[in-house]
């Protein structure tokens, strides 16, 4: 299928939650089974998170440290059970309102309307830069 500029209409709900902080919210898409990985994380970084409640844990650290914005250049292509999304994240850091860019790939499976599988190519010490 060819790449289209919109979110698919639950990972834009999903966004929406997370950009307000409702990390409850983000994790609906979730399946109690569901694995999330970052492949660029640095050594000594978490890299895999398995299971709902260690993702949910991981990402209530986030309205902390970062406002999510507006994504753009966004490109979608759904491949069978899956989505690709490549898109860029305009957001600001809660430390001190800088403006800040994080370039995102994601490689996301699903089963039966949820997360399986998130390979997430941002690279996390993008989060602690600052």
């Amino acid at each position: 299928m060819a790449p289209v500029s919109d979110l698919p209409e639950w990972l834009a709900i999903a966004l929406q939650a997370l950009q307000a902080g409702d990390v409850d919210g983000w994790m609906k898409i979730y399946a109690a089974d569901a694995v999330h990985e970052f492949p660029f994380a640095p050594a000594g970084w978490v890299n895999k998170l398995e299971g709902r409640q260690a993702i949910a844990s991981y990402m209530a650290r986030l309205p902390a440290l970062i406002r999510l914005g507006s994504f753009s250049d966004v490109r979608a292509r759904e491949v069978g059970n899956g989505l690709i999304v490549e898109a860029t994240g305009h957001h600001r850091r809660v430390s001190d309102d800088a403006p800040w860019e994080l370039d995102y790939v994601w490689f996301i499976a699903l089963r039966d309307g949820r997360v399986t599988h998130f390979r997430d190519y941002m690279n996390p010490l993008q989060l602690s830069a600052g």
